[in-house]
């Protein structure tokens, strides 16, 4: 008995530590590609259309909380993802040219630990991920910089204690509070001489940056149908981060009827609910295969306000119409037990685009998509590592967005790369 208690202790003294620096990474490297981001750890990602059953370390927190169940010992895994993208845009206008991308690689990390209690009856655990984010970045000169931001970002970072509760020998519930910490940023070249209106009036900068928190919850329950099968069910609930911040131009000219350069800039960002399934299967004593559906309610993301006071009358308009539509996803993953250590991964994964033709922007240029994905992960003596690559297929894309200066041709490329250490006490 007190080995057992020395040992849990031990292990929590490594994670407040590792979580300590762990939150300055996060803090610094936070900047995704893309509204949701993709599935926390390498192994999640080497098996991408089946995480919710195939998934066995402590990330499950984040894809299944109700799987904690499962995990035998301590352990604590570090994961980080490096997306490249790009984005290329023709536009419609005859003879205006094209345009893509600036800044296309990015790092995501995350971090997870997860104990067992009670002898397997409970287990406890504590998540820092990045679940949303995105960061896209044009050239100034770009030819729609009059038309929209040049450069925007969102980042989220989610705090999320979970618990996890055997109800009997096949049942098991899990559930899990996310504590978000949001930024956003946006960067637009300004036009003084349309508001001026004299042509030789030099442009400036707007720019908005604000700041915001909200609370959510998820939870899984988790079947074992017989001995080769598994059931997973899971809910993501939405949050609301209201954010506060400033707004700043740039250039003003000399004169101009305004009381200043800057003001307080408020808005507020709905971020969906998700309801998940997935069914898993032993097939072969060393060859495991899952399937997972998601229905993503998107359409909560209808507008987007932006209030800056009383330099509302310098933006164009205070409410930007999204009116983002429900997006489903579907997938398939295998994992094959090569050797006791040794685990080879394959996933694929439809991915439908929750933007409508109509409000498609160079802020967020998104198409539906088809995902490949392949993994590895090695265990040793209470080390695990896991590597993954996942390639995301894009459909060329159309805008016909109100602003004839948004229309035009999307080509969208992805890459992703996964690295995952965890370390089982």
């Amino acid at each position: 008995m007190r080995n057992r208690i020395e040992v849990r202790i031990s292990f929590i003294c490594r994670i407040v530590v590792f979580g300590s620096f762990a939150v300055l990474i996060v803090a610094q490297m936070a900047v995704a590609s893309g509204f949701r981001n993709p599935p926390d750890g390498a192994g999640a990602m080497g098996h991408c259309g089946g995480k919710l059953t195939l998934t066995d370390d402590a990330s499950l927190i984040s894809h299944n909380p109700a799987g904690l169940t499962d995990l035998a010992r301590p352990q604590g895994m570090a994961a980080f993802t490096l997306v490249s993208s790009e984005a290329k845009f023709e536009s419609a206008i005859p003879l205006m040219g094209t345009a893509k991308t600036t800044s296309d690689i990015h790092w995501l990390p995350s971090l997870y630990a997860a104990m067992p209690l009670a002898e397997g009856r409970f287990a406890t655990g504590l998540g820092l991920t990045i679940p949303y984010g995105q960061s896209t970045e044009w050239s100034q000169n770009s030819l729609f910089r009059y038309a929209a931001p040049y450069f925007a970002e969102l980042r989220v970072l989610d705090v999320a204690p979970a618990l996890a509760m055997r109800l009997n020998d096949r049942l098991s519930a899990g559930f899990a509070i996310d504590f978000m910490a949001s930024d956003l940023e946006l960067r637009q070249v300004f036009p003084w001489s349309a508001v001026t209106g004299v042509p030789v009036t030099p442009d400036g900068e707007a720019t908005f940056n604000a700041e915001g928190q909200g609370v959510g919850a998820h939870a899984g329950l988790q079947w074992t149908l017989s001995p080769r099968q598994l059931l997973a069910l899971t809910y993501r609930s939405p949050v609301k981060v209201e954010y506060e911040g400033d707004f700043n131009v740039s250039g003003m000219p000399a004169g101009f009827p305004l009381p200043g350069a800057s003001s307080d800039f408020d808005t507020v960002i709905r971020f969906p609910s998700v309801i998940a399934a997935g069914y898993g299967i032993k097939v072969l004593d060393n060859l495991q295969l899952g399937v997972d559906i998601e229905w993503i309610e998107f359409s909560r993301y209808d507008k987007l306000v932006l209030d800056v006071g009383p330099l509302n009358a310098l933006l164009p308009e205070t409410v930007i119409p999204q009116n983002w539509e429900d997006s489903w996803t579907i997938g398939l993953g295998a994992d094959w037990q090569v050797t006791e250590a040794l685990t080879l991964r394959g996933g694929y994964q439809y991915v439908e685009s929750p933007i409508p033709s109509s409000t498609l922007a160079p802020t967020l240029p998104d198409a539906d998509r088809h995902v490949v994905s392949l993994g590895v992960g090695y265990a040793w003596k209470g080390h695990r590592v896991d590597l993954a690559y996942a390639l995301s297929l894009f459909e060329d894309r159309q805008a016909r967005n109100p602003n004839p200066l948004l229309n035009g041709t999307y080509e969208l490329s992805s890459h992703l790369f996964g690295l995952s250490y965890g370390y089982v006490f």
